[in-house]
């Protein structure tokens, strides 16, 4: 008997995905080098996490570590770098232009020059470990989300081991079947303004998160009967939203820098708790209909509803970070000073913390602080909560 596909979900979230390393650090040390992902499916930063475990899910023992040391040897003065040629893309940014064609993995526009960033994209993926994976049955489909700049449509870019996947047509939506390449996965990631938009095909893309920031019902569609859904934003409970309103009340503005980061965060709402809690009223309907009309009522209504597949029961984790990354984040920044930093991002954050209130978070700071400290503590904060789910995810993996 064929185990049910497990899927991996990952959020997009810049800094934040370190957190997703320290959940992939439990799974492959505690859990054992079996917990295998069929399906990989990720937005923004989670494409990139997802293609590197994707490429290298032949190597399940030194996975997670390779991988947390990629993230710990980034800088922040190195991802956030600005030059001249970034001053000569100002009116271009501002004001748009119109542009010769562009060959695939062309950038265009941006306030930040993400040379190095795509270096480390380009170099420490080995790429062509994702079709020998497919190929080899170690997995049966990746898929990264961005979005396409001229109709603000989710592009869902999706490689599988056996042909196009059947995918109900929508407005907002378009699939595309393709070999995965640094080009999509730097697209996704590209949050828009703050780093150029890259061309694929024809188009050019920016961050996938603007759209759906969670790609859950991706990963349902390419077949994943089991969900492992890691999200990167901290769910806060009425006591602290009341204090964080408390705090804001004192503040006379809040300065430019809080409110880009509360703008980041709002770009970056996602509708997984929907997602989530429609899974849910479809499990507890197959398991009524069951009860009451049999086991061909899966079938049946199914059929009546003119679906391929039938309706399934998916389960799911959902791992989440248990405190607040901004608050991480100040207290990083207010500890260290980023002593070792010196670049123009590096002195925005500084005065940005100094300036709020010293019990206060910082959601820009969370988003943007490649810096070893946060990251590591994003990354032993991501293995301590999934290690609080270890019976729930072993579930998953059982036959």
């Amino acid at each position: 008997m064929s185990r049910p596909r497990v899927g991996l979900v990952l959020s997009g979230g810049g800094a934040r995905g370190a957190y997703e390393v320290g959940v992939l650090r439990y799974i492959r040390e505690r859990l054992g080098f079996n917990a295998e992902f069929d399906v990989i499916t990720g937005t923004s930063v989670g494409a990139i996490n997802g293609s590197y475990i994707a490429a290298t899910c032949d190597r399940p023992r030194a996975q997670a570590r390779l991988l947390q040391k990629v993230w710990l040897d980034l800088n922040i003065d190195d991802v956030y770098s600005f030059g001249w040629q970034q001053m000569r893309e100002l009116p271009r940014v501002l004001f748009g232009r119109d542009l010769p064609r562009l060959p695939h993995g062309s950038r265009v526009g941006g306030l930040i020059d993400t040379t190095f960033l795509e270096k480390v994209v380009r170099d420490l993926i080995p790429w062509h470990g994702i079709t020998r994976n497919l190929r080899d049955g170690r997995l049966s489909a990746l898929a990264c989300t961005a979005t396409e700049v001229a109709t603000g449509a989710s592009t869902i870019f999706v490689q599988t081991r056996s042909g196009q996947p059947h995918w109900p047509r929508r407005r907002d939506e378009n699939v595309v079947q393709t070999s995965i390449t640094s080009a999509h996965t730097l697209a996704s990631a590209a949050i828009p303004i703050l780093f150029p938009s890259i061309r694929v095909g024809d188009q050019f893309f920016v961050d996938g998160s603007l759209r759906q920031n969670t790609p859950l019902r991706p990963a349902m569609r390419l077949g994943a009967e089991r969900l492992i859904v890691v999200g990167l934003r901290h769910q806060h409970s009425r006591e602290q939203l009341q204090r964080r309103l408390r705090r804001q009340a004192q503040f006379t503005y809040p300065n430019a820098m809080f409110l880009l980061g509360k703008m980041l965060n709002a770009l970056m709402i996602d509708r997984v708790e929907a997602d989530i809690e429609r899974i849910e009223r479809t499990n507890r309907l197959i398991t009524a209909g069951t009860e009451a009309f049999g086991p061909e009522f899966q079938r049946k209504i199914s059929a009546g509803l003119g679906r391929e597949r039938d309706y399934a029961e998916i389960s799911h984790v959902m791992i989440r970070p248990s405190e607040d990354l901004g608050k991480i984040a100040a207290d990083v920044v207010r500890a260290t000073g980023l002593a070792k930093t010196s670049g123009v991002m590096a002195r925005f954050i500084r005065r940005a913390v100094e300036a709020d209130d010293p019990q206060a978070e910082s959601d820009l700071a969370s988003y943007v602080l490649f810096d070893r400290a946060y990251l590591s503590a994003l990354i032993d904060l991501g293995f301590e909560d999934a290690a609080k789910k270890r019976d729930q995810i072993l579930r998953l993996f059982d036959r």
